[in-house]
């Protein structure tokens, strides 16, 4: 898997963002794959995939200041969030009770937070199910520092003041 981050200015709309993740992902596809003229299509859940035989799968985000995206021989999901407040009922809703005390027992919780979403959003995107998935349904483990699920190679870091996560099929 193959991660790609580009800093923008914070001042973009929600549709520049969206234009540059794309522009991204074309420079991508051309300058490291050799991909000229890729067609973008989407699955009934969203999930955007290259038409065409043989073509590496991928996936895009933005947030406010950064657009990224992913290309992977397997399916690969990507996150990037801005750090933001969140309520204590958002964790319950998205964690499970092992991560919730995970959560808990942290020196900066909210951190510790973001880093479970954009893990979690990374892995729905990889797997093609997006929000409509619960993230309860899997629990992510931290070995070494590293975060784990089993079937699945992770990536996190904080970039910059950003959250970036990745998840690709194992």
């Amino acid at each position: 898997m193959r991660r790609y981050v580009e800093n923008v200015p914070p001042s973009l709309t929600q549709k520049e963002l969206h234009d540059r993740a794309y522009a991204l992902l074309y420079r991508v596809l051309k300058d490291e794959w050799g991909i000229t003229s890729p067609v973008v299509e989407k699955t009934p859940r969203g999930k955007p995939y290259l038409k065409g035989e043989n073509m590496p799968h991928i996936s895009l985000s933005h947030t406010k200041g950064i657009v990224c995206c992913a290309v992977s021989r397997k399916n690969v999901g990507i996150d990037v969030e801005y750090p933001r407040r969140v309520r204590g009922s958002a964790a319950e809703r998205v964690c499970t009770p092992a991560e919730l005390r995970d959560i808990q027992s942290s020196p900066n919780p909210a951190a510790r937070f973001l880093a479970y979403w954009t893990l979690k959003e990374s892995i729905s995107k990889c797997r093609g199910t997006g929000l409509s998935e619960s993230f309860q349904n899997y629990e992510i483990t931290f070995q070494n520092g590293m975060p784990h699920l089993n079937g699945y190679t992770l990536f996190f870091e904080q970039y910059g003041v950003h959250f970036l996560a990745a998840a690709e099929e194992a």
